[in-house]
C-alpha cells in the first residue's frame, strides 16, 4: 500500500509539479497574469487595501485559521485524556503536525527566499526590478519576504486534512481535498489581485503544503488503516449509522 500510495500521491503530482512550475517559469506566466491585474485595477494595486480582499479574505480569514488551530491543538491535547476522542488521538496529532511543518516550511522559505511581492517590482510601481525567484537577490534587495506564499499555504494545509479523513474514514476524504484546494485557490487569487504574490508563489506553497501531508502520513503509518478499512472512531460510527438510515441515538436504543 506504502509503495502504491507514492506513486499515486508522491510520483504522479511531483511531476505535475514539476511541469507546471517549468511551463510558469519559461512562459512569463508570472508577469502576464500579473500584468493583466494591474491593468485591470487601472495601473495600480487598486485592491490592495479593499475592505473585501484586505479585511475580509486576508484579514479576517487569517484570524479564523489562527482559532481553527487553537481548536485543533485543544482536540489534540483533549484526545489524549478523553475517552470518546481517544481513537482519533493519533489522526489529530497526525493533522496538527502536518499543518504546523507546512507553515514552518513556508515561514523558513520567505526567510531564506528573499523574494519580493509584484507590488516591490519597479514594474507595478515598486523599488526593486524583477528576478526569478531564485536568482541571487544581492544588498537591499535581499529584504523580500513573499516567496511562497503565506496566505495561500494556509488554505492549501488543509489538504492534510484530505489525509487525516483516508485514516477516520476514506469516503470523506475528497472533502477534505476539496477544502484545501479550494481555501488555497481563494486565497491565492486574493493575494494575487493586491499584488502580494505571483502565480507560481501559490505552486510552490500547494506543492510544500502536499508534500509535507504525504510524507507525515506514511511516517504516522496509516496505511494499515487504508489497507485493512478505516480506523474505529466516532466519525466512522457516525458514517456507517448514516448510511444505514440510523441516528446514533435509535442505534443505542436499538440494542
Amino acid at each position: 500500500m506504502t509503495r502504491s500510495l507514492l506513486r499515486s500521491h508522491g510520483l504522479y503530482p511531483l511531476l505535475a509539479f514539476g511541469l507546471t512550475a517549468t511551463l510558469l517559469a519559461i512562459s512569463g506566466a508570472d508577469l502576464m497574469v500579473a500584468d493583466a491585474f494591474y491593468r485591470l485595477e487601472g495601473h495600480q494595486w487598486a485592491l490592495r487595501d479593499h475592505w473585501l480582499t484586505a479585511q475580509v479574505f486576508h484579514g479576517a480569514a487569517n484570524r479564523v485559521i489562527v482559532g481553527a488551530g487553537i481548536l485543533l491543538l485543544l482536540a489534540a491535547l483533549a484526545s489524549l485524556a478523553s475517552a470518546p476522542l481517544r481513537s482519533l488521538c493519533k489522526p489529530l496529532w497526525y493533522l496538527l503536525t502536518a499543518i504546523s511543518i507546512s507553515a514552518l516550511i513556508i515561514g523558513i522559505g520567505k526567510q531564506v527566499t528573499h523574494v519580493d511581492c509584484p507590488w516591490d517590482v519597479l514594474r507595478y510601481g515598486g523599488k526593486y526590478p524583477y528576478l526569478p525567484y531564485f536568482a541571487a537577490h544581492p544588498g537591499r534587495m535581499a529584504s523580500g519576504r513573499c516567496f511562497p506564499a503565506g496566505h495561500a499555504g494556509s488554505g492549501y494545509a488543509l489538504v492534510a486534512v484530505y489525509f487525516f479523513l483516508r485514516a477516520v474514514n476514506p469516503a470523506w476524504a475528497k472533502w477534505g481535498l476539496t477544502a484545501g484546494l479550494g481555501f488555497g485557490m481563494l486565497f491565492g487569487f486574493d493575494q494575487q489581485l493586491r499584488g502580494a504574490h505571483f502565480l507560481s508563489h501559490d505552486l510552490w506553497s500547494l506543492a510544500i503544503c502536499w508534500f509535507s501531508s504525504l510524507l507525515c502520513y506514511v511516517a504516522w503509518n496509516f496505511s494499515g488503516a487504508t489497507r485493512n478499512g478505516p480506523l474505529t472512531t466516532p466519525l466512522t460510527t457516525l458514517a456507517t449509522l448514516s448510511d444505514h438510515g440510523k441516528s446514533p441515538v435509535s442505534a443505542s436504543t436499538a440494542h
